[in-house]
């Protein structure tokens, strides 16, 4: 009866210590659908561009995915480096968007706040938005060089969504 009693107690230690909550493994390379949705978001600002006249019908489709940022609060819980470059990737995408078509730019700018929403430290933590800015640089340099003279448009958005002003120098 003491053998068991003895083999009994590893088994329940191991037993115990294999079970952990499922939310503290989270490993960034795991999927995260937050982060996927925002980064589709990005294809919308490029369809308008495309196509603003077609901007209602794309903003509807897009809605389902999800109809208001704030859905998909919180933000800066898990998974920060994906959500982090997903929204970079998208907000890369809306300056390509603003340099091809800045006769656009109050409705892309418009759906900007609904999907991804504004910067805001109450849901968007410095990592979030250091990685955010990371991705999105890209498609802010590619926009600069191809309409260097809708620099003020592109200060808006880098302001209001990343935090972050663009100092021009052409006057």
């Amino acid at each position: 009866m003491m053998k068991k009693q003895i083999l009994l107690v590893p088994v329940i230690l191991l037993t115990l210590l294999s079970c952990k909550k499922e939310e503290n493994n989270y490993n960034s390379n795991d999927f995260d659908l937050k982060a996927s949705k925002m980064e589709q978001v990005g294809s919308l600002f490029e369809s308008i561009a495309r196509q603003p006249e077609s901007a209602n019908l794309l903003i509807n489709s897009t809605e389902m995915l999800y109809s208001d940022y704030t859905e998909l609060l919180p933000l800066s819980d898990k998974a920060i480096e994906l959500r982090g470059k997903a929204r970079g990737a998208a907000f890369s995408m809306l300056f390509t968007s603003i340099a091809r078509q800045p006769e656009a730019f109050d409705v892309l700018d418009s759906a900007a706040t609904k999907f991804l929403g504004k910067y805001d430290p109450s849901y968007i933590s410095d990592e979030l938005a250091e990685i955010t800015k990371t991705y999105a640089m890209s498609g802010l340099n590619d926009a600069i060089a191809r309409q260097p003279e809708a620099d003020s448009l592109f200060n808006i958005v880098s302001k209001r969504y990343l935090n972050y002003e663009i100092i021009s120098n052409q006057k």
